[in-house]
């Protein structure tokens, strides 16, 4: 396949293999997805194209399980030598001189960066609506959100724009925009991935996670990622944990009910019945102190040089963020610090399903133009528990799949898409 529209539909695995065989070049790939890079700025998807550099990396010859894939990384995420502004104002032009890790390690396997993927400020947020870089659009659904945080990779992948992206996730940051626009987006286990050279929101919850157009696509790059084997496909047999109203995180959460609005799984419960998996009721061990302390200490101590020093640098919502962050009592902190492992020791160990699923989102996609807060808790009321866990989570398009362990996960979603495709709820 040569035309120009024919290689951006190609999966990263196509490309590799095409490659490999000598039948593609991998500069014909990047500069056909280079080429493409204007079509979003309606979208607001990118905040720094590389095409130049990619294009002349791609002609000095690739190899590896990802040459001459195409990729699109999260503005969070370092990258030597072309600018990296965190989503925000104050980082407009920072370039960094060290490539993060992550990165590196799929560029070492022959994926090249085209181009740094419009986010929420700062990574904090689920609607990627941007301040300084413009609100991402959603070119699933017209005039709603992309979801975020990393919407930017969400949107562009969507618009057929790249076939890997990166991105970071610590509450659904690469899963609820996957929700939103119809890709998809896996949440490694806590730990799996290297998060060095990322601005940090919070360390204790904080990964990073390939999104893509496939679950094929985002499991090779995982594999590229963390060392680990692509697993086999495999749903027959598993037992299958069925979760209802978004799972309550403490004591002092009194729980929220999904939006009927939102996104229904009935159809999706039904196909994996019929793949062999055996569904039942399950509930998620909620920890006895509440854990967003944590969170609030560990995203003031990232911002303490710049805030409040540079509050009106910052978009509205952050700035309501991080006041609330910088206001919480060392006394909750401690109590949140000491409880995160005990709670995910229990859980670890309590019995329960081979797999849980969900709706990614509790709500409806919310309208472009949304105050962020007033849709907060909707946007992520399925995904922070697993995130909170320390779990592998996958979302296909608004179906979410989660597991303690990456293997029972990711077989179960290459055996959803040997099956079904993509085919989730959008």
């Amino acid at each position: 396949m040569s035309s120009a529209d024919g290689l951006t539909r190609l999966s990263a695995a196509e490309v590799a293999e095409a490659v490999a065989r000598g039948d593609l070049k991998p500069g014909d790939v990047i500069e056909a997805h280079c080429a493409r890079l204007d079509t979003l700025d309606p979208l607001n998807a990118i905040i720094t194209e590389c095409a130049e550099q990619a294009i002349e990396r791609a002609r000095a010859g690739l190899t590896g399980r990802l040459a001459g894939v195409p990729m699109i990384v999260k503005d969070l995420i370092d990258t030597a030598a072309v600018r990296t502004t965190y989503g925000s104002r104050i980082f407009a032009e920072h370039v960094p001189d060290r490539t993060a890790p992550a990165v590196s390690l799929l560029e070492a396997e022959g994926a090249v960066v085209i181009a740094k993927a419009n986010l929420h400020e700062f990574a904090w947020g689920t609607t990627s609506q941007n301040p300084h870089w413009g609100y991402v659009g959603n070119p699933l659904r017209p005039g709603c959100v992309a979801g975020g945080s990393s919407g930017g990779n969400a949107a562009a992948l969507a618009a057929g724009v790249g076939i890997l992206g990166l991105g970071t996730d610590t509450s659904g940051s690469v899963r609820i925009p996957s929700a939103c626009c119809g890709t998809v987006g896996f949440k490694p286990p806590h730990g799996a991935v290297p998060t060095a050279g990322t601005f940090p929101l919070s360390p204790s919850f904080d990964v990073l996670g390939p999104m893509a157009r496939t679950v094929a696509d985002c499991v090779l790059a995982y594999s590229v990622l963390s060392g680990e084997p692509v697993p086999d496909p495999r749903l027959e047999g598993l037992v299958v944990g069925v979760l209802g109203d978004p799972p309550r995180m403490s004591p002092l959460d009194p729980g929220a009910a999904s939006d009927p609005k939102g996104p229904r799984i009935g159809t999706q419960l039904e196909m994996l019945a019929s793949l062999g998996a055996r569904l039942t009721e399950a509930h998620l061990l909620q920890p006895d102190n509440d854990l967003v302390p944590l969170v609030l200490h560990e995203a003031a101590c990232a911002h303490a040089d710049i805030f409040p020093a540079r509050r009106d640098d910052y978009g509205a919502d952050t700035q309501m963020k991080l006041d609330a962050a910088f206001a919480v009592s060392p006394a909750s902190v401690e109590a949140s610090r000491r409880e995160l492992p005990r709670w995910r020791s229990r859980a670890a160990a309590a019995p329960g399903p081979d797999l849980y699923v969900s709706p990614t989102l509790a709500g409806p996609v919310p309208a472009l133009e949304v105050w962020e807060p007033d849709v907060r808790a909707a946007m992520l009321g399925y995904t922070r528990i697993f995130s909170f866990l320390g779990w592998p989570s996958i979302s296909i398009g608004g179906l979410q799949l989660a597991a303690k362990d990456s293997v029972t996960l990711l077989g179960a979603a290459l055996a959803w898409e040997a099956a079904y495709g993509t085919q989730a709820v959008v």
